[in-house]
């Protein structure tokens, strides 16, 4: 990466086009240019990916700006977003494991789509990630318009993880403090939650037209944190969305410790350019071809990755050269000291490998007997009750939703019915403390609602979970 270098983001929403540029120079990144561009409706195909082609061509000359670093962002509604915790076993072969199991986490056939993942912690026995899942196909759409003017992305990423790249990059961070990014944008909100430096939850759920605050302040309040975590909270609000009346009504709630434009202060912007605070996630989307990310999701398929580049100029190949020079010579004399040692040492670990082995024997019937130990557990636990099970779904589960269907066969539960947004409730009842291994049984299609006082389209779906026990109602 040179000390002057050019950053281009291209943000794919539902009915707008974002372009921003960002400039690298010594050390320093800047806002050079942004701007938001109206879109036809996605029915008129051909016509607007003509409209989209036009002005990302004529943002590039404008800034002379190159085709080699661009990074896009996909709408947040084509993509199944999860927070997911999987044995620490699984750390080594992640990849295969999420691949192995995708259909359990998203409504999508096997094979027919592309996900990525983010390591966020890890514990002695778990590992914590986030996954995004999306349709092959809807990934085709882009990088084909792409593809005709000569671009072939850096990376694909997703609204929320670049506004949290962008937050990061700010420093805005404190251990004993909890920041909410929050997003609206149209019929929907997101928010993402962030104790101290790590990133704990993320939701994207309908916003009423009337009392938007109370709908945002519940869901903060069912998010899972402990201890007084409103009153050491801070909201940062952005997105197309944001007008005075919810920034007061928020101010004025008394529940949170403040509400803020999300933080800038690293990026210079400039000269003449308007503030940009509503379009933040747009901003942090072309950091990755500037700087190293703290939250690197790529859904660009793994044959179209670059790797990096290694510098080719000739001062570093004759530097390198000497310095090779000078550790072979160095190498020759060290390796033949070490080779004799490093043969006493295989000789040692032939004679303990029996004890090794049975050890490692012993280890893993104790992990048997322990997983045996839990079942009996669970089994010995009793029955949740009927009525805690449905108050639970009443309180979690979105005002629009209509289940037509309820099944209960002591430990699983089967739904059914329709909904504004059927990948929406999966993490929902997931995140619920009586039930666990929430997947659906069927595709999700889209219907015509037909009941008293309902005609409309909805998606139709069909969900099983599994009771984690007997808990106490929430």
């Amino acid at each position: 990466m040179g000390i002057f270098d050019l950053s281009l983001g291209v943000d794919f929403k539902r009915d707008q086009l974002i372009l921003t540029l960002l400039k690298k120079s010594f050390g320093k990144i800047r806002l050079i240019d942004w701007g938001i561009h109206p879109l036809l409706p996605e029915s008129q195909k051909e016509e607007r990916e003509a409209q989209a082609i036009s002005l990302i061509n004529s943002f590039i000359s404008k800034h002379q700006a190159s085709r080699d670093r661009v990074s896009i962002a996909i709408p947040r509604e084509k993509v199944i977003a999860r927070f997911l915790r999987l044995p620490i076993a699984t750390k080594e072969n992640l990849r295969k494991v999420l691949e192995y199991e995708a259909t359990k986490y998203a409504p999508f056939d096997k094979g027919e789509m592309f996900f990525d993942h983010q390591i966020l912690r890890e514990e002695k026995e778990w590992v914590h990630l986030f996954a995004v899942f999306v349709k092959k196909a809807d990934v085709d759409t882009y990088l084909s318009l792409l593809k005709k003017i000569g671009i072939q992305p850096l990376s694909i990423q997703i609204p929320s993880t670049a506004a949290l790249n962008l937050f990061f990059y700010n420093e805005e961070v404190r251990e004993d403090e909890v920041s909410v990014l929050l997003e609206l944008s149209g019929p929907f909100f997101e928010m993402n939650l962030i104790e101290g430096k790590n990133w704990r939850e993320s939701f994207r759920l309908p916003l009423p037209p009337e009392k938007e605050e109370t709908k945002i302040i519940n869901t903060f309040k069912r998010s899972g944190l402990e201890g007084d975590f409103p009153a050491k909270s801070t909201f940062y609000l952005y997105g197309a969305g944001v007008n005075d009346a919810i920034l007061t009504s928020l101010k004025e709630t008394n529940q949170i410790k403040g509400v803020a434009s999300p933080p800038m202060n690293r990026l210079e912007a400039a000269k003449g350019l308007p503030q940009p605070g509503k379009i933040y996630s747009s901003i942090g989307l072309p950091l990755k071809g500037l700087t190293q990310l703290r939250v690197d999701l790529n859904l660009l398929p793994l044959e179209m990755r670059r790797k990096v580049r290694q510098i080719g100029k000739p001062l570093f190949v004759t530097f390198l050269a000497v310095v090779l020079a000078l550790c072979l010579s160095w190498g020759t004399g060290a390796f033949l000291r070490y080779q004799n040692e490093l043969d006493v040492v295989r000789a040692e670990v032939n004679k303990r490998r029996p004890e090794v082995e049975a050890v490692k024997k012993l280890q893993k019937q104790k992990e048997e007997l322990k997983g045996e130990i839990t079942e009996l557990e669970k089994i010995t636990s009793g029955e949740v009750s009927k009525i805690d099970i449905l108050r639970e779904m009443t309180q979690i589960l979105p005002s629009t939703v209509w289940i037509w269907n309820f099944k209960y066969t002591g430990k699983e539960i089967e739904i059914s019915g329709f909904a504004d947004s059927a990948s929406d409730l999966i993490p929902l009842l997931d995140r619920s403390p009586l039930f666990e291994k929430v997947e659906f049984l069927a595709p999700v299609t889209k219907e015509r609602e037909r009941r008293m006082g309902a005609d409309k389209e909805k998606e139709r779906f069909k969900i099983k979970m599994r009771l984690e026990g007997k808990k106490g109602t929430s």
